[in-house]
């Protein structure tokens, strides 16, 4: 099951509606065994809403277990795997809006 909000790279639009989340910060080593790499995901909700901390927290473990395990291939190209590494509450907080960063690895294989 795909999870209900739509994610973006970078940066999301002005005219993103909520929720949504963030993918950015991709990072990657070389290994002897294929490349490890690791991103931040950030999700954004408006904090308004009267259950905005548990929509919140909800759509956190959506996320985390559609892509904690979850195994990603082109064939001829490569295989990996995505696994769940942290979740943080970031100490920056934006007018009205709440958010949560998770950060997940993924070891790639190349053919």
């Amino acid at each position: 099951m795909k999870p209900g909000f739509v994610c973006y790279y970078d940066r999301a639009p002005k005219s993103a509606k909520f929720p949504y989340c963030v993918v950015g910060s991709i990072t990657a080593s070389e290994l002897a065994a294929g490349d490890l790499s690791m991103f931040d995901t950030d999700i954004w909700t408006d904090d308004k809403l009267p259950t905005a901390t548990e929509d919140l927290e909800s759509l956190c473990d959506e996320l985390r277990n559609f892509l904690h395990n979850r195994t990603i291939s082109r064939e001829g190209v490569f295989a990996g795997h995505i696994g769940f590494e942290s979740r943080e509450v970031p100490d920056e907080r934006e007018r009205d809006l709440s958010r949560r960063r998770l950060t997940f690895a993924a070891r790639l294989f190349y053919y």
